[in-house]
């Protein structure tokens, strides 16, 4: 039945979303060639999911090699806990299950790096236990642009909906005129 609700569903509400920073780490950024791009639009992420009141779940592969999440993403995250994995597909770890179970969670909006390997694995991970998944296509990348393409193309082919993170935080709020849009707007005017 969720599959079904998933496949009529293509808009992200915010009562029944959550964002999910995956692994934006220190030891593996200057290996990406979009970082720079990438970390703006992950603290525009984590700046709107406390606007917005949406979830936030952030997570590290392996940070005793690969270091902590980014410093200017951390510095918006706040009292965000970060979720330790050694897993490439969030599902893997069974804290981020335990976490994304506490919550009314339909849409997950995933952004972070690597696409071909973390990214991939999770959304397709996410799809297949009934969840929508929302690629935010300019807050992920990979060392090779050819695997990001590859990627995102494999997720769209599953059911996965590419979007931008502009395009998604406007889907969330749905409306102009409130208090939330014009601190978003100017966020993303930045």
């Amino acid at each position: 039945m969720l599959r079904d609700r998933r496949k009529a569903r293509l808009i992200a509400e915010r009562d029944e979303s959550a964002f999910v920073i995956v692994d934006f780490q220190e030891k593996l950024i200057p290996h990406i060639p979009n970082a720079d791009s990438i970390r703006k639009n992950l603290c525009r992420v984590a700046r709107c999911a406390g606007i917005l009141r949406i979830p936030l779940l952030v997570t590290e592969q392996y940070p005793r090699g690969l270091g902590h999440t980014d410093s200017e993403i951390d510095s918006y995250i706040g009292e965000v806990h970060r979720i330790e994995k050694i897993a490439f597909s969030c599902f893997g770890e069974p804290k981020f299950l335990g976490r994304l179970k506490g919550m009314n969670v339909q849409t997950l909006l995933l952004g972070g790096i690597e696409t071909h390997i973390c990214i991939a694995q999770t959304a397709l991970h996410a799809l297949l236990a009934g969840y929508q998944v929302h690629i935010l296509v300019d807050a992920v990348g990979s060392r090779e642009p050819a695997a990001t393409k590859t990627a995102l193309n494999r997720i769209k082919e599953a059911g996965g909906i590419v979007s931008t993170t502009e395009m998604a935080l406007y889907e969330l709020m749905g409306k102009a005129g409130t208090p939330e849009f014009k601190e978003i707007q100017s966020i993303l005017a930045e």
